[in-house]
C-alpha cells in the first residue's frame, strides 16, 4: 500500500477550545505534512525481492540460532540531542550518519503543523538556502490545513491546541557519494491535545514520510531542491516484525 494513499485515509482529531469542544476531522495526507514529495519515488512494497531473499545470513541474529533480525529485535539506534536552538528548532548536529539521522528526527518532532508563521520561522533555520523551495512548500501545506479545519489560512494555533509527533522508526539512505546528502525516512506517530482534553483520542498513528538532508555550513539542512528530489525513492513498508523492513534499513528509535 502506498504511504501517501494510506495517509490520505488517516484523520486527526483536532481538539479547539471555544463554547464547545469541536472534533475536527483533516485528512492525514494534509497533516502528514510530507517533506519532500512529487520526486520519482518507487511505490513502497511489503514484500521481499531476490536481492532480499539471497541476504537471508545478513540478518541472522548473533548466536547463530537461525533468528532472523527485524526493527522489533535489533539494536534501537540513538538519536543525539541539538547542541543549540534558534527560532523554536534544534540545531547543530555532527557530520555523521548518527547526526544526519539525529537531525531529522529533532526537525520533524520540532516543527510546528499548525501555525505557519511559527513554521516559516523555523524552515528558514533550517532549510539549506533562503531560496530552498522547502520554504515555500511546506508553509504552504500548514495554510492548506489550516484552512481544512475552517481556520484562517495565516495564525497561530487554535486556543489551547498543542500538537505532538513521537518519531519511532527511521531509515537513512545516501543521496551522493560522500554521504553529504541523505534522506532519512520517518515512521511516527502525531498527537492533539487541548487544554481540556490532555489526550488524543483519534491521533495519527504510523504515519510515513521523509526529509532530505545536506550538510551545509556546519549542520544539516534541509532540502528540497529538484535534483535531490529526483534521486530519492519509497522504502519498503514498515513493520517492528518483518525482517524485510530490517534489511531494507529500518530500526527503532532508541528512547530519550
Amino acid at each position: 500500500m502506498d504511504y501517501r494513499s494510506k495517509a490520505r485515509r488517516a484523520r486527526l482529531r483536532l481538539s479547539v477550545l471555544g463554547t464547545a469542544v469541536v472534533a475536527l476531522l483533516v485528512t492525514g495526507g494534509v497533516l502528514a505534512f510530507g517533506s519532500v514529495e512529487g520526486g520519482k519515488s518507487r511505490s513502497p512494497h511489503a514484500g521481499p525481492s531476490r536481492s532480499q531473499e539471497g541476504s537471508r545470513s545478513a540478518s541472522l541474529a548473533p548466536g547463530g540460532k537461525g533468528k532472523r533480525l527485524t526493527p522489533a529485535t535489533a539494536p534501537r539506534v540513538p538519536v543525539l540531542k541539538p547542541k543549540s536552538s534558534k527560532n523554536g528548532i534544534g540545531t547543530g548536529f555532527p557530520h555523521t550518519a548518527v547526526g544526519a539521522r539525529s537531525a531529522a528526527v529533532s526537525y520533524w518532532q520540532d516543527l510546528s503543523f499548525v501555525d505557519d508563521q511559527a513554521a516559516e520561522r523555523q524552515l528558514r533555520t533550517i532549510a539549506a538556502g533562503p531560496s530552498d523551495p522547502v520554504v515555500r512548500k511546506k508553509v504552504s501545506e500548514v495554510r492548506k490545513l489550516r484552512e481544512g479545519v475552517g481556520l484562517p489560512p495565516s495564525g497561530g494555533p487554535p486556543n489551547g491546541m498543542t500538537v505532538t509527533t513521537d518519531v519511532k522508526a527511521v531509515r537513512l539512505r545516501s543521496l551522493d557519494r560522500k554521504g553529504d546528502v541523505v534522506q532519512v525516512w520517518m515512521v511516527f506517530d502525531r498527537y492533539a491535545t487541548s487544554a481540556e482534553e490532555s489526550t488524543d483520542d483519534n491521533p495519527l498513528k504510523d504515519q510515513t514520510d521523509n526529509l532530505i538532508l545536506t550538510w551545509k555550513k556546519g549542520d544539516w539542512k534541509v532540502t528540497a531542491q529538484p535534483h535531490w528530489v529526483r534521486r530519492t525513492a519509497g522504502p519498503r513498508a514498515y513493520a517492528p516484525d518483518s525482517p524485510y523492513a530490517f534489511q531494507d534499513g529500518w530500526r527503532e528509535v532508541a528512547d530519550g
